[in-house]
């Protein structure tokens, strides 16, 4: 019996060994790296293509980029480009070369809701992804509807964001973006394009994703520095002040044509404070005094795009210095990252805030570029009496 019982107790003691041994040599579970897929979307069935060659140039940036390694553990890469002779195609950028994914008919325009609706899809079920990154190339005018121009100068095309020549010239409303991207949450959205950093843009597109890199004013022909931001784009832990820095620092370094450039990063979150600051402000009927010179985001004989400092204006204006204080800590909020280049296509940016907006002096300056279609108009700048 003792001899049984010693026997039955050397074997529990093994075996509770084992089961310690096996619980003490148990590793955590390795963190798993999300996976993030990244799209360019290039309309560039335009002069961006025709006469300049800027997408081909930034897509072999980017072939070089990922080349090199920049997609790390669990990244993808996909570009949808439509060039002026070329046929509109979804392909992916990988390490050993292009992969097409689908090609689609000329005559669907790339700038159409339900076009650039299709192309989302296709990206989601051929590179699903835990988060996605959104870099929006083509031309751009901020939030301008009409071609009609306020003032004088050179009139700008009837575009928001992008241009499509074939099989006839059409461009995109801002308006049209926020619903073509409505039900996503980029991690970021990029505008490799001119005058995007507004606040009715902003604002217009506040639910599509937390954060905007953009430029206020006309950015240089060669656009974002793909070989350094694709990379950063791609990194464990995304930094997108150093994405948006990263573009600042190419145009300062004289690399560029030019050396101009205005960049912001914008934070959508922070856009309901800044709306319900500002909307106090308009609620007093403040309006700009009559020797006013805003700062404006357009050259003379340029494209007129109507924007204008947003910090600049707003601090102009004859309001207690209580509600510009709250102005003022709303709008920094807003903006934790922005800088500029000290001229920009003969602008001084000296002064330079970071966001643009329309300046409305009267009922009738509502009237006009499709203004009162923008929500930052219905939901703030309306508020103000002497508009009504």
């Amino acid at each position: 019996m003792t001899q049984i019982y010693r026997t039955l107790r050397f074997g529990l003691m093994l075996l509770a060994a084992a089961v310690m041994t096996a619980c003490g040599s148990d590793e955590p579970d390795p963190v798993k790296t999300p996976t993030r897929t990244v799209l360019v979307y290039m309309a560039a069935d335009n002069s961006l293509d025709s006469y300049f060659n800027a997408n081909t140039v930034n897509l072999s940036q980017m072939e070089a980029a990922v080349a090199a390694g920049a997609l790390g553990d669990g990244g993808r890469l996909v570009v949808f480009h439509d060039g002026a002779s070329t046929a509109p195609e979804l392909f992916e950028i990988t390490q050993q070369g292009r992969v097409s994914i689908r090609s689609y008919d000329e005559s669907e325009s790339s700038v159409s809701e339900e076009h650039m609706r299709r192309v989302l899809a296709d990206v989601k079920a051929a590179a699903p992804a835990d988060e996605y990154g959104l870099v929006l190339w083509s031309h751009g005018t901020g939030w301008i509807e009409s071609s009609t121009s306020r003032s004088g100068g050179v009139g700008p095309s009837a575009q928001s964001f992008g241009q499509d020549l074939h099989p006839t010239s059409k461009e995109m409303k801002v308006t049209t973006l926020a619903s073509a991207l409505e039900g996503w949450n980029f991690e970021f959205i990029y505008f490799d394009c001119c005058f995007m950093a507004t606040v009715e843009v902003a604002y217009e597109l506040r639910h599509a994703t937390p954060w905007i890199i953009a430029s206020a004013t006309e950015l240089p022909v060669e656009g974002m520095p793909y070989g350094v931001n694709i990379p950063a784009m791609f990194a464990p832990e995304l930094d997108l002040k150093q994405i948006a820095a990263n573009t600042l620092a190419y145009y300062l370094s004289g690399e560029a044509s030019y050396e101009y450039c205005t960049i912001s990063l914008i934070s959508t979150e922070a856009l309901p404070a800044l709306a319900d600051a500002t909307r106090a402000i308009m609620a007093t009927g403040a309006l700009p005094e009559p020797t006013y010179r805003a700062m404006p985001f357009f050259r003379s004989g340029g494209a007129n795009s109507h924007t204008y400092d947003m910090g600049h204006y707003i601090s102009a204006l004859p309001v207690s210095a209580q509600l510009l204080e709250a102005w003022k800590s709303a709008y920094e909020k807003t903006l934790p990252y922005f800088g500029a280049t000290r001229t920009a296509y003969g602008l001084d940016m000296t002064g330079f805030t970071g966001l643009g907006c329309y300046i409305v002096r009267s009922e009738a300056d509502a009237s006009l570029l499709g203004y009162r279609n923008q929500s930052w108009w219905k939901d703030v700048v309306s508020q103000n009496p002497s508009f009504n």
